[in-house]
Order: C-alpha cells, then structure tokens, then sequence
C-alpha cells in the first residue's frame, strides 16, 4: 500500500466514526427539539440534494485543481456542520446544519478515493484494487461498530452529545487530509477541456452494460434504502416499544458480520455483479418485511439488512474502479455518488408523505417491493453485462 492509501483509510476510518455514532441517535435527537416525521425526511432530502447539486462540480474542481485540496476543504465544512448542528437547534439551524454537511460530503466524495486508487503501482491495480476497497469496509465496520455501540448508551445519558462528533472528525479529517500526496492540479483550461471528464462519463456508460447496471442499481437501491434510513428507529420505539439502548447493538451486530463476510465474498465474486444483485434483492424482501415481522424478530431482520448494505458498497466500489479511466476519476466517482444521492432525495420527501398520509408501515413495504421489482427486471434485462468485469 502507499502514502495516500494509508491517509485514505485513516480519513475514512473518522468519516465512519462520526457517521457511526448519529446513525442510531440522529432521528430521536431531531425529534428531542419537535422536528415533526415529515421534518425529519424534509432535513434528509435537504442534505442529499445539497450533495446532488454540488457533486459534479467539486469532482470537476479535484480533478482540474487538485484532490487533496478539495478533500481539506470538505473536512472543514464537514467539522463546520457540526458546530452548526451543535449551537442551532431548530428546524432553521439542522436545514444549514444539513447543507453544509453535505458540501462537506461532495468535496470529500471522489476525491481520496481517487486519489488512494491512482496512487497504487501501475500493473498491480488489479490485485491491490480488492484489498484496497475491503480494507476500507472493514475500517469503516470496525469504526462505525464501536461509536454505534457507545451511541445507544451516551445518547440516553446526555442527548447533547449526539453532533459532537461531526465537529471533531471535521477537525481531525483535516489534519490527516494534509497529508495526502496531491497530483500536480493542472493549469485552467477553456471550459470544454474543463469539462472533457464528465463527457467521458456519459460516454463510459452509454458503452458499458456493466456501469448501466451499477448506476441504475444503486439509484434504486438508495431510494429504498432511505426509508429504512429514516424511520428504522422510529419503527421500533413508537411502534414495537424496543428499548432505544439496544439500536446500537443491533446496527453494530449487522457490522461485524459483514465485516467477516466482506474479505471472502469480494474475492469470490471477483468483480462480477450478479452477487450484488442478488443481495439487494434480498435486501428488498427483508425490507418490505419488517413491518410484519413478530417483535422478537423485528432486530435479527434489521441486523440482516444492514449486513447487506454494508456489503453491496465495497462490491460496487470494486466493479466501478476496474472499469473507468484514471483521468478524470474524481469526477466519475462524483457521478456515482450524485446517482445515490439522486435516489435519496427521491425518496426523501415522497417518503415522508407516504409516512404522513399511509403511515411508515408502508414506507417500508413499498420500498422493499420497489427494489425486488427492480432488480428482477435487471436480473433479465442486463444478463450479458453480470459477468466479472476488469480493466485491461
């Protein structure tokens, strides 16, 4: 491994850290200063559509005026989202706490990843490719279990500890992201050079079967799964009385079997997509079944979700990175990350009227049919691109 891929881990390891800790707390936390169910989804598809509008032009910006700048940058907004989520405890104060967390996302995304990948030995790709990407899920498991568990437990002591974490992981993100090895940031250019990477964007995948599925995938995906994302914990407090202490052991229990699953089953599936399909469409039916499940089994079906989601993210990873070019990477991923977001905020608002009007049982069952639908449609439509996939 290099410099950057070293630094790319360490950044990732605290990104997962922060994000670890709000993920079982943060919806109660809103709730705690009277953000209503569809406030809640309003500050989610807020957040996502701030990193739809801004993702393509700061990976334009990291690729012509240099990754690591723009990994900085997005840690300090980042670690900015924090304080401002910290000091202003309304409505008013999470929708700019949401907007610029989510421009701290957008110049993070693509960046250091682009900057790990490019850095690896020409002819080795291949080989340290994988390693790279499940090294990554296993730090951001291993992280995101720890601050999971510690969530549950601080949150019932102290709800005022919910944000301090973004704050501190902006700091710290920055200072490791000084580290980085940045690519020398070229010169400006006229604008259709400027904007040569994202017509190669477009033109990769009007070529490739294979980036057709993992795009389309993962914008369905990402809808359903922000149902899920959303109203989880309210599911299980308001409607089957789970004691809130145990929502960090069930998102940590799903974490560390993935984390065990993820090594074999990458070098299993060897960059083919077929797997991936097969575990969102299982994800699809866990999900549409919650609602329905007995109490004592409301937890093990939540925790066999989110192995699942944890262990799409290092498959897609994989197959996105052996099939697009160097140049211009930062700006692919960022179209990768946009097509997610894209789904988020899809559902995000939707979802809350369905939550308000049908109540969040059906957020969940229609979510999950929506992915099962999708992905056998998939399944038979792109047949010839689920094969393993590698750059030459």
């Amino acid at each position: 491994m290099t410099r950057n891929t070293t630094i790319f881990l360490l950044t990732e390891a605290i990104l997962a850290a922060a994000g670890g800790f709000i993920l079982p707390i943060y919806v109660l936390y809103f709730r705690q200063y009277q953000i209503t169910i569809f406030e809640v989804a309003l500050l989610a598809a807020i957040f996502e559509a701030s990193i739809l509008f801004f993702e393509i032009p700061t990976g334009l910006l990291a690729d012509r005026f240099g990754r690591k700048m723009s990994v900085v940058t997005g840690f300090l907004l980042f670690g900015l989202s924090g304080l401002i989520f910290i000091l202003q405890r309304n409505l008013g104060g999470f929708i700019a706490g949401e907007i610029v967390l989510g421009l701290g996302e957008a110049f993070i995304s693509g960046a250091g990843e682009a900057l790990a990948v490019d850095s690896l030995p020409e002819g080795q790709s291949a080989v340290l490719l994988p390693k790279l990407f499940v090294w990554r899920s296993r730090v951001r498991i291993i992280m995101s279990t720890i601050f999971m568990l510690a969530a549950g437990f601080l949150y019932t002591i102290n709800i005022s500890i919910a944000f301090y974490p973004i704050l501190i992981g902006g700091v710290l993100g920055t200072i490791g992201a000084a580290f980085f090895e940045g690519q020398h940031a070229t010169q400006p250019s006229p604008v259709a050079s400027f904007f040569k990477p994202l017509k190669s964007l477009f033109r990769q995948i009007s070529l490739s079967g294979a980036l057709k599925v993992i795009f389309l995938a993962s914008l369905v995906a990402n809808f359903s799964f922000e149902g899920v994302d959303q109203y989880w914990q309210v599911l299980c407090s308001e409607f089957f009385n789970i004691n809130i202490r145990t929502f960090g052991f069930i998102t940590a229990a799903g974490a560390i079997i993935a984390f065990f699953l993820v090594g074999p089953l990458v070098r299993r599936t060897a960059g083919g997509l077929s797997t991936v399909l097969l575990i969102l469409l299982v994800a699809g039916a866990i999900i549409s079944s919650l609602p329905n499940v007995p109490r004592l089994i409301l937890p093990l079906f939540l925790v066999l979700h989110f192995i699942c989601k944890e262990l799409i993210a290092p498959l897609f990873s994989i197959s996105i990175n052996s099939i697009i070019p160097d140049a211009g990477r930062a700006t692919f991923l960022s179209g990768y990350n946009l097509t997610c977001s894209i789904g988020e905020v899809g559902a995000g608002l939707l979802i809350g009227v369905m939550a308000s009007e049908l109540g969040i049982p059906a957020v969940f069952v229609l979510s999950g049919s929506l992915l099962v639908i999708f992905i056998v449609i998939a399944m038979f439509t792109f047949r010839t691109a689920l094969e393993p996939s590698r750059r030459n």
